[in-house]
This record gives structure tokens, C-alpha cells and sequence, in this order.
């Protein structure tokens, strides 16, 4: 095959193949079809996520964890005072505070996040 250069397409050309952009048409979605899409979100509200509150975290050397023992005391990187972040599936979504519920740890949910709400907080501490 041989190289086109009016093709402005082509991004390069090795082993007598090119490989060249792809061009897409834009495709509008009929009003109708939206209102499906928001209708058969309600298949996914069944889906069970996994939730965690994490307290904190910390880096230790892997010597420091081998020295572990029963009753050895780890240092978290965040203070007592501060909310505990609520994951969904690993990505956090919600901050709130440690509760207790009869004889189990809760989190009273004090601020929910909206989508890139977590990233500019993150970024203004």
C-alpha cells in the first residue's frame, strides 16, 4: 500500500499498513428514547454496592508489619475530629461520623458528594 499524504486521516504508516483516524457522525437521540433511558435505570436499582468507611490510613515499612502482635497500635494519618470517608465501590461519595448502634459501629452521613464534587475538595485541602 502506499502512503496518501492528502489523507489527512492517516496518522502513520509502518509495515506497509496504515492506520488512519476514524470519523464519526454525530447521532442525536430522539426525546423519546431519552425518557426510556432514565425509565430502565430503575433495572440497576437492585445492584448491590460495596460501602466502606475508612477511618484512615497509613505507609509502613513491611518490617513494621511483620512485627505485629496482638495489641500492637497503628497510627492513622487522620485526627479523631475529622469525618470518616464513605466509599461506594472504592470511590469515595460521602463523608459523615462515627455512630454507635447498639452494639455496632454506623456512620451518621454528614455531606454527600455530587459528580467531581470529591476531586475539588481534595484539591483545596
Amino acid at each position: 500500500m502506499a502512503n496518501n499524504e492528502t489523507d489527512k486521516n492517516i496518522i502513520s504508516s509502518s509495515d506497509d499498513k496504515q492506520v488512519s483516524s476514524p470519523i464519526f457522525e454525530t447521532i442525536k437521540r430522539p426525546a423519546s428514547e431519552k425518557a426510556e433511558t432514565s425509565e430502565t435505570i430503575g433495572l440497576l436499582m437492585d445492584v448491590e454496592l460495596e460501602l466502606t468507611a475508612q477511618l484512615g490510613s497509613c505507609e509502613l515499612p513491611l518490617k513494621n508489619i511483620l512485627d505485629f502482635t496482638k495489641g500492637s497500635i497503628i497510627e492513622l494519618d487522620s485526627y479523631t475530629s475529622n469525618p470518616i470517608d464513605l466509599l461506594a465501590n472504592g470511590k469515595v461519595i460521602a463523608k459523615g461520623e462515627v455512630v454507635i448502634i447498639e452494639d455496632n459501629f454506623g456512620l451518621r452521613v454528614t455531606d454527600v458528594y455530587k459528580e467531581g464534587e470529591e476531586k475539588n475538595q481534595e484539591k483545596d485541602k
